[in-house]
Formats: C-alpha cells, sequence, structure tokens
C-alpha cells in the first residue's frame, strides 16, 4: 500500500541562535504598552493608598482617639496658670508697708559665657546680686547648664549696666513679681512675707491671704513643634484680677518711732529681746506693734532666720509682773471693797502665807490703796486679792482681757494662763495679785490698760481698718467694736488718778514722764520662769501706761525680756522706752500739752517775772530742742530738727535770720548743714520733708 505523501510544515525551522527581526516602531510600541501597564499598576496602588489615608484622616478628624489627644496635650498644648497681683497693705494713712512690683531677675547660660569675661564680669555681678564671689563663678561655670539664675528684685538700672557688651543669649533680664516691703524691718514681724509662689507664709501676709491673694486662671498654651507659642488661649476679659488692698490701723511713723525706742533699750540694757504695742484707747486700734531685733523681709536669707520673724507682742506670754497691780486694785474698788484713801497693812516689806513669804522691793507699813500701786507693794496686792476673793479676782481679770484670745486671729498668738478659781490656794492667788503664777502677751496688757484709759470700757482690739477694691477705693471698713464694760467710768478714773503717782516723786516709775503731759501707768518686774522654777537673775522688765491721763489718747504696754545690762527694773529699763514713744506720738498726733498756769504772788495776783539774758548756752541736758542756741561766737547751733513739720521746723530756724530752702512737705528727713552745726545769720539751712516720712516709696 502506497503511503500518502507527508504535509509539509508551514513552520519555518530558524537555526539555532538567531531570532526575527523586529521593527523600530514595533519594538517601541512593545515598550510604550508595558509602561502603560506600569503606571496603572503605580496609580492604582497610589489611589488605593491615599484612599485609604482619607479614609484613615477622616476616621481621626470625625472619630475621638484618647491615645492621640493624649498625645497632643503632652506634646503641644500646657496648662499655664496667670496670679492676679497681690494686693498692698497700707498704713492707717495709706503708706505703703507692702506691695507687688515687678523687677528683673537676672539670669545666664553658661554654655555661652565668655569664658574670658569671667574674671572681669564676676566682680560686677556679685555687687549687683549681694552674694561672694565664688558662689557667682560656681553658677556661671556650671557643666551642661543653659540657664542659671543669679539674683532676683535687681536695680534696672545696675543690670543695665552690667549687661553691657554681652549677648542676650549669654546674660539677660526676665521681669518677675516681687513682693516689696518699702520699710525694710518696719512691722516686719507683724507684717510676715511671702513665700517663693507668691502665698502668705507668716504674719500678717498669712492671716490676710484671702483678701491680699489675686484672682487665679488657668488659660491653655498652644506651641508648635519649635515650642513658639501660636495661641495665648485667653483674652483681655479672661486675665487674672489683682487682690484686695488692705488698709491696717497701723501708723508707720509710729511704728519706726516704737521701734527707735526700743532700738535704744536694746543698747541700754541688752535684752534678749523688746516689745511694745501702742493702741487708740477709744476705738481699740493698734498704731503700732514693735518687735526688737526684726529682720528685713525682702531679705531672702534673713527670712529663714525665724527669730527675726518672731511675733513676740502676740506670741510671747510671759509673767507680767506688777503691772497687774492696777486691775486688781480696779476691781477692789469696783466691787466696793476699798477705796483709794483706804489704808493697808504692808507688813514692812515681809509676809507670810501658808508656807512662802511674800516680800517688798520697797518696804512699807500701813499705806493707802494708791500708795500700794505707787510703791508697787506686793503685800498690799495680794491683800486687795484676797478681800476679792479667787472668784472676783479671776473673774476681773478675764473681762480685762487676760486668759483670753484676743480676736486678732495673728498666728501664733497666745491667750496666757490664768489658773481656775475652783483649783488655786492661797498662795497662788496672793502671787497671782501681783502678776507672779500668770501669763500674758503685751497686746493683752495695752488692752487691758486702754480699758482704764477709755473709762473702763475695753474695746475689741484691731488690726484691719479697711478692705480696698484693686482701684483704691473702700471696699469695706472695719468698725470699731465695744467688747463689755469692765468696770465703771468712776472707778477707771479713781485708778488713773492713783496710777498717776506712779511718775510722781519717789514713785517707782519716775523716768516714764512726757513733759507737758499728765501720765498715768505702772511698772513691772517679774522674775522669769526657768525649768521647773524661777530664775534667780533672769528678769522680764516692763512697763504700762497711758497719756495724758487727763484725756487719754493712746495707751502703751512695753516689755523687756531679760535684760542683762544694768538695772532690771521696768522703771529703770521699760519707762524711758514709753516716755520716748509717748514724747513722740503726742507731737505726732497733735495733742496739745497741758496749759501751764502764770505764776501767782500769794494774794493771787499775777507775778511779774524778769527774764534776764543767759550768759552762755544752756547746758545740753535741758536745753529745748526746737530752740537755736548760740553759739558764742555770734552765731547759732542748729538743733536737730528730724521727723518736724515744715511749720515747727521753720519757726525753729526763723529767729536766728537763717534762709530756709524747703524741698517737699510732710515731716523732715534731711537738713543740710547737719544738727549741731554752728552757722551765721544769713546761712542758707536745707530742708528736705518726705509725706512718707519715715518710710519712703521708690
Amino acid at each position: 500500500m502506497k503511503r500518502p505523501p507527508a504535509r509539509r510544515s508551514s513552520t519555518r525551522l530558524v537555526p539555532l541562535g538567531a531570532r526575527p527581526k523586529v521593527s523600530a516602531q514595533e519594538l517601541e510600541r512593545r515598550v510604550l504598552d508595558e509602561s502603560r501597564g506600569r503606571v496603572r499598576v503605580v496609580v492604582v496602588a497610589l489611589a488605593l493608598f491615599l484612599g485609604a489615608l482619607l479614609i484613615r484622616a477622616g476616621v481621626v478628624m470625625t472619630m475621638p482617639d484618647e491615645r492621640l489627644a493624649r498625645l497632643d496635650q503632652i506634646q503641644f498644648r500646657s496648662a499655664v496658670e496667670l496670679q492676679g497681683q497681690r494686693g498692698p497693705l497700707l498704713d492707717r494713712n495709706g503708706r505703703v508697708l507692702a506691695w507687688t512690683v515687678e523687677l528683673p531677675s537676672l539670669y545666664a547660660d553658661p554654655s555661652r559665657f565668655p569664658a574670658h569675661e569671667l574674671d572681669r564680669r564676676v566682680p560686677e555681678i556679685a555687687a549687683l546680686v549681694g552674694r561672694d564671689e565664688a558662689w557667682v563663678r560656681a553658677r556661671l561655670t556650671k557643666p551642661k547648664a543653659r540657664e542659671v539664675k543669679l539674683g532676683d528684685a535687681l536695680d534696672p538700672e545696675k543690670v543695665a549696666a552690667v549687661r553691657v557688651g554681652l549677648g542676650r543669649d549669654q546674660l539677660w533680664t526676665r521681669n518677675e513679681p516681687v513682693r516689696y516691703y518699702p520699710g525694710r524691718e518696719l512691722g516686719a514681724p507683724l507684717l510676715g512675707y511671702v513665700a517663693n509662689d507668691g502665698s502668705g507664709a507668716a504674719g500678717l501676709e498669712k492671716v490676710l491671704e484671702r483678701e491680699l491673694a489675686g484672682q487665679t486662671y488657668r488659660i491653655l498654651r498652644v506651641r508648635d513643634r519649635k515650642d513658639r507659642a501660636v495661641e495665648a488661649g485667653a483674652d483681655g476679659a479672661r486675665l487674672a484680677q489683682a487682690g484686695h488692698g488692705v488698709r491696717l490701723t497701723l501708723d508707720a511713723a509710729i511704728q519706726h518711732a516704737t521701734e527707735r525706742a526700743l532700738q535704744n533699750a536694746m543698747i541700754a540694757s541688752a535684752p534678749d529681746a523688746a516689745m511694745a504695742v501702742v493702741m487708740d484707747v477709744r476705738t481699740g486700734a493698734i498704731l503700732a506693734l514693735a518687735t526688737t531685733p526684726a529682720g528685713n523681709a525682702n531679705d531672702g536669707e534673713a527670712r529663714a532666720q525665724q527669730e527675726l520673724f518672731k511675733n513676740r507682742p502676740a506670741m510671747d506670754q510671759l509673767e507680767p509682773g506688777s503691772v497687774m497691780k492696777p486691775f486688781v486694785a480696779a476691781a477692789a474698788i469696783e466691787e466696793g471693797l476699798v477705796a483709794a484713801e483706804d489704808t493697808i497693812d504692808c507688813e514692812l516689806g515681809s509676809w507670810v502665807v501658808g508656807d512662802k513669804t511674800i516680800r517688798d522691793d520697797h518696804p512699807k507699813g500701813v499705806i493707802t490703796v494708791t500708795e500700794v500701786i505707787k510703791y508697787s507693794s506686793n503685800i498690799g496686792a495680794a491683800k486687795l486679792g484676797f478681800k476679792l476673793g479667787a472668784g472676783r479676782t479671776l473673774g476681773y481679770l478675764k473681762q480685762f482681757g487676760f486668759g483670753r484670745s484676743t480676736g486678732l486671729g495673728l498666728p501664733g498668738e497666745v491667750a496666757g494662763m490664768m489658773r481656775s478659781p475652783n483649783n488655786i490656794r492661797p498662795i497662788e492667788l496672793a502671787t497671782t495679785s501681783f502678776g507672779q503664777g500668770v501669763t500674758a502677751s503685751a497686746i493683752q496688757l495695752a488692752s487691758a490698760v486702754a480699758t482704764l484709759a477709755n473709762g473702763g470700757v475695753r474695746m475689741q482690739p484691731r488690726l484691719v481698718d479697711a478692705i480696698l477694691d484693686r482701684f483704691g477705693q473702700e471696699e469695706s471698713v472695719r468698725e470699731p467694736r465695744v467688747d463689755r464694760r469692765v468696770v465703771s467710768e468712776e472707778t477707771a478714773r479713781t485708778v488713773t488718778l492713783m496710777m498717776e503717782t506712779v511718775t510722781e516723786e519717789h514713785g517707782t516709775g519716775t523716768r516714764a514722764r512726757v513733759p507737758g503731759y499728765r501720765v498715768a501707768g505702772k511698772t513691772g518686774t517679774a522674775q522669769k520662769v526657768e525649768g521647773n522654777g524661777y530664775s534667780p537673775t533672769k528678769r522680764v522688765s516692763s512697763y504700762v501706761g497711758f497719756l495724758p491721763a487727763d484725756r487719754p489718747e493712746i495707751a502703751v504696754a512695753v516689755v523687756v525680756d531679760n535684760p542683762t545690762k544694768g538695772s532690771k527694773y521696768g522703771g529703770i529699763v521699760a519707762a524711758p522706752v514709753f516716755a520716748e514713744v509717748g514724747a513722740f506720738a503726742m507731737e505726732y498726733l497733735g495733742v496739745p500739752p497741758d496749759p501751764t498756769p502764770p505764776p501767782t504772788a500769794e494774794d493771787g495776783a499775777p507775778l511779774l517775772v524778769a527774764v534776764a539774758p543767759a550768759a552762755e548756752p544752756a547746758p545740753a541736758a535741758t536745753r529745748d530742742p526746737l530752740v537755736l542756741t548760740a553759739d558764742g561766737t555770734g552765731g547759732w547751733v542748729l538743733p536737730d530738727l528730724t521727723g518736724r513739720s515744715v511749720r515747727a521746723a521753720v519757726g525753729a530756724l526763723a529767729p536766728g535770720g537763717l534762709q530756709v530752702a524747703v524741698e517737699g512737705e510732710g515731716r523732715l528727713v534731711a537738713q543740710n548743714p547737719p544738727a549741731g552745726a554752728a552757722v551765721l545769720p544769713g546761712t542758707t539751712v536745707s530742708l528736705r520733708f518726705d509725706s512718707l516720712f519715715p518710710i519712703s516709696i521708690p
């Protein structure tokens, strides 16, 4: 069988290694097709990615996410507190005692501070900030530090002088709020100070925190990634409001005079401390509450010494001693048990009660009740206490303000200690009657003696006169408030006359006299408690009183704790402080002296007295401080006019034919030539007065 012929394949066999030829156009077309495919893939992928991103962004923007919100708050938002400016403390005449000011603080970047400038700059900066050079150098060479604080509350002009030649990134300032006390140590223990966070930390700054502190607002600050502020977060309507101002009853001038008198006592007697309280007898307003030694609240290092800011008139409870006797006498007279002229046997200075012996420093026999006060008889006071009995003695003392709070609310204020009438031994009643075995504060003593001066009516002691709004206008006024009537006006007048004899000849308080004014007062000298008994050497010396005795204006209590030099008796140590304060206050308050009646002959007719010119100047001890005295060469010796009014100072210089140049108003703070200088008629005397005497405000 014949095979069919094989079919020829149309496929061409190409030799191995040979490829069909493709035209350039075909190749280009193929490349373009492949590129378009890749682009489509990329576009689709990108579209899907962007779509997913948009969906995610939509979710993030529309749906809350606690985690992202937390990160946003941490990284780009922060809460900032705005504290309103703290209100000022003013005295009763509007003098500034404490206020808040914006003052520059000095900062440096040690990493940028030029090393070659250290030797020249360190002494300048140390002098500016009040630090030693080693401290400043250590701060400026602190490794890895980018910002160190060198000082605060600095003088802007002095800061500018120190920064000359240095870049803003090397040494710069930042204004920061600073509590400033223009009077420095003036009233420092009473005023207190503020803490680093601007809140009251001690004294009235702490007590009046609610009134003084400004409002606090918390705002949200938004920052970008470079820590630049983008949004403040608050408008003007939301800014923090300033605190209220507080006008105190203190008088800065009387406070200054009181502190100066206490400093003189510190020099004369070298005690551990001294304190005094001056009170307006009719209103209970405290005009001065002074303590020495005291610190400067502007000095941060001084604030660390708590003893310098201890408000002793409120916080120290000391045995008052014999200044307690007038109050016991007033109680006995009020109860009708004795009269001023009645007699008491003082046992010649020694009297046994139980197993104890009471002694008098000035032994007397039979004397009147008035003389019990004049000679300060412990035995006489103890017998008055026995006449009253424990219940009435302690009850009256309580009404005078002893053993209970004054109501001032000062930090650490003590109420004092008195025994219970149901649990008191005879010897304890006797010692209580002359101020031993009972404790009191200087504020309580001032309030009690002011009660007698006010006709037997005790006024509530007060330190705050008014609360002021941020514009300085009165928002609320603290009116004087009557606490209670303790004794009758007649009794108070009788005891006043008895207390006047203390400053008379042979009285224990002759050094408390104030020329031109009648003074009523009482001295005190008490043994100081030490351990479980009384110290054989340490004493508390005191004097309480008021003036003018016939028309009382102020009451003063002075306490000197443990005098170590000279006498320890209150009449020697504390009475001169009373006299100095009283003399200043009478002139400052414009209280006229008692009129001096003209001399008369035996028949009552006016006596004509011929006054011959003095051959030489009077001794300094008897010379009127406001009178020019001749220097013996045709000139005059200038008096010390510090603290005098314009009228008084000019009037004192007028008789000498001197030219007077007056600057300012108020009280004299500086004179040129100084006091004691000899000048010729026609010389110009420059007098500078300040309405804010004794403190000035920059």
